[in-house]
């Protein structure tokens, strides 16, 4: 069995890796907020200095490609599909054709300097190099925001609510999984987190 793709992302590869070395079980996983963990992952892949040509299976019908924050020339290497069914056998022929008609249809002259990356899947029960879905073992959460102080009266929380809502919106993302976790904020560079040492206990217990 080949290991997950690289994502070219150092942390989230090195979970893979440990995922993969422990499950024997390829690909990544998405579980919670997942799109602006996917919104960076294709921005960079799709960029310099990698500029892979990626294929997207949108089963949820919510993928937005304006939220990707390459520049458009880069854009129209991303390619998607949203099927009409979402069964894995409907899903795993349509990634199959897709893939054929890509690398080797007329098509396939749009990205025909670019090396082909693989599959990410928005949605369903269907692995793909990369999927979205409740059973994803990789979670994406907003980070935590502090809440306000106790004791703090209706009056002093409604004068603070938009300077509240204004470090909301400013905050990252964390991704945490048994294998580590990292935080990551839209177009900025990911942070690695370290493992806390109940998550390695249960690493310890998969091995």
């Amino acid at each position: 069995m080949q290991p997950t793709k690289l994502t070219h992302i150092p942390p989230l590869d090195d979970i893979a890796a440990a995922h993969f070395h422990t499950t024997k079980t390829a690909g990544i996983g998405i579980s919670g907020r997942h799109f602006p963990l996917i919104y960076k992952l294709i921005s960079d892949l799709v960029s310099p200095p990698h500029l892979y040509a990626i294929l997207i299976i949108d089963i949820e019908g919510r993928f937005d490609v304006t939220r990707l924050t390459c520049p458009l020339s880069h854009m129209r290497h991303v390619y998607i599909q949203r099927p009409v069914r979402s069964d894995p056998e409907h899903i795993r022929a349509l990634i199959a054709e897709a893939e054929g008609t890509l690398l080797y249809g007329d098509v396939a002259h749009t990205s025909s300097g670019r090396e082909w990356w693989g599959t990410i899947i928005v949605g369903g029960q269907t692995p793909g190099d990369i999927s979205t879905g409740w059973k994803g073992w990789l979670r994406v959460d907003r980070e935590n925001v502090r809440g306000f102080a106790l004791g703090i009266s209706a009056e002093e929380a409604l004068h603070q609510k938009k300077q509240r809502q204004d470090i909301v919106d400013a905050a990252g993302w964390v991704a945490t999984s048994q294998w580590g976790g990292f935080s990551f904020k839209d177009g900025d560079e990911i942070i690695p987190r370290a493992k806390d040492s109940r998550e390695s206990e249960e690493v310890d217990t998969l091995k």
